[in-house]
């Protein structure tokens, strides 16, 4: 069976998503730089233990950069934070450099003022196809009730209010 992949593409497009940026630092060096990523793959997964996933692509030129650490933190974005979004969606820039960022535990700093915060300590790397799924056991969390999530659909950014 052959499919059409840009349809396909298309066709995933057509569910919506939050969106996440997830940050890390190199491992076993306290004093790297943390870099960041966006993604739309996240997802949670199980209650108890607390775990949750995002995916990679394994052409990515940040692959290495986030498969190699044992822990990661993941902000989920308001619509507010689109331009952090946009910014860490390109493939070269991944410095959080001048970002507003809180401090934690693990080691990879969270985005302020991001509707929620994960801290994670990696559990699993799976294979996937031209991805890899990075499954997370939560350490630590925290989210706040105000603000509206930054959406992605059909391709394009988009806010949904929670009112």
């Amino acid at each position: 069976m052959s499919l059409d992949i840009r349809a396909f593409r298309k066709a995933l497009g057509c569910f919506a998503t939050g969106i996440a940026v997830v940050t890390a630092k190199e491992k076993g060096d306290k004093t790297a730089e943390a870099k960041g990523i966006t993604v739309n793959s996240f997802s949670s997964v199980s209650l108890e233990p607390p775990l949750i996933l995002w995916c990679l692509g394994k052409t990515s030129k940040r692959y290495e950069l986030f498969t190699k650490p044992d822990e990661f933190t993941i902000s989920i974005l308001s619509e507010a934070q689109r331009a952090i979004s946009e910014r860490l969606a390109g493939s070269s820039d991944c410095s959080l450099a001048g970002l507003p960022l809180v401090e934690c535990e693990n080691g990879a700093p969270g985005l302020a003022d991001a509707l929620a915060i994960f801290e994670c300590r990696r559990e699993a790397i799976y294979e996937a196809g031209d991805h890899v799924i990075l499954l997370g056991g939560v350490t630590r969390f925290e989210g706040r009730e105000e603000g509206d999530p930054l959406v992605y659909f059909r391709g394009r950014y988009g806010a949904l209010t929670g009112k």
